[in-house]
């Protein structure tokens, strides 16, 4: 695995954090941004530069984008103790490539294993959006660089069609991964999920 380093300027001096312990993943919404692109819209925004640690881009190269040692801007509330990894792409339209997935896995396992991360989140699971998008294979990202599944506790009007559309997984795949001959859940039960 390649790291591509970049020499961005920021905007103000970077804050240091202090503990990882999880990876955010979420895409560009958009076909061909590369790290300058991004770099300037968050400049726009008012921030001090490119949010994310971390741009995959769809033939797989892997740019840093913020030092790993610093705090991102890429989801409010969880910057302080997360590592934010952009696809390039909009997955609410495309797919993620397969040499962009296995870039993506690697890092994620590199990261994981050089701090002791055991949380990858979805933008979406974080923050009310639909980010890293519909087509993006989130539940496989963890099931691979983990081996291992999250759980979720069923709440009152929780269906598992909302319950999968939620964590981008397929109703099918939740029945069989838990073992389900029909669609009843009850509040209180615990579902494995990826």
């Amino acid at each position: 695995m390649n790291i591509i380093e970049n020499n961005l300027k920021f905007k103000n001096k970077l804050k240091k954090t202090n503990k990882l312990s999880m990876i955010v993943i979420h895409h560009a919404a958009h076909s061909r941004a590369a790290v300058d692109d991004i770099h300037k819209w968050h400049l726009a925004n008012g921030w001090s530069g490119f949010g994310y640690h971390f741009l995959i881009t769809k033939d797989g190269q892997i740019y840093r984008g913020r030092p790993e040692n610093t705090i991102g801007a890429h989801c409010k509330g969880h910057n302080q103790n997360s590592l934010g990894i952009c696809l390039q792409g909009n997955f609410e339209v495309e797919k993620v490539s397969k040499i962009q997935l296995k870039a993506l896995i690697e890092l994620c396992q590199y990261l994981c294993n050089k701090y002791g991360i055991s949380t990858i989140k979805g933008h979406r699971e974080l923050r009310a959006t639909s980010c890293p998008g519909q087509n993006f294979p989130l539940m496989e990202i963890k099931s691979r660089v983990f081996g291992k599944f999250d759980t979720y506790t069923v709440k009152a009007g929780d269906t598992l069609w909302s319950i999968a559309t939620y964590y981008n997984m397929e109703v099918c795949k939740l029945m069989e991964l838990n073992g389900l001959k029909g669609s009843l859940i009850y509040p209180g039960q615990i579902l494995k999920i990826m």
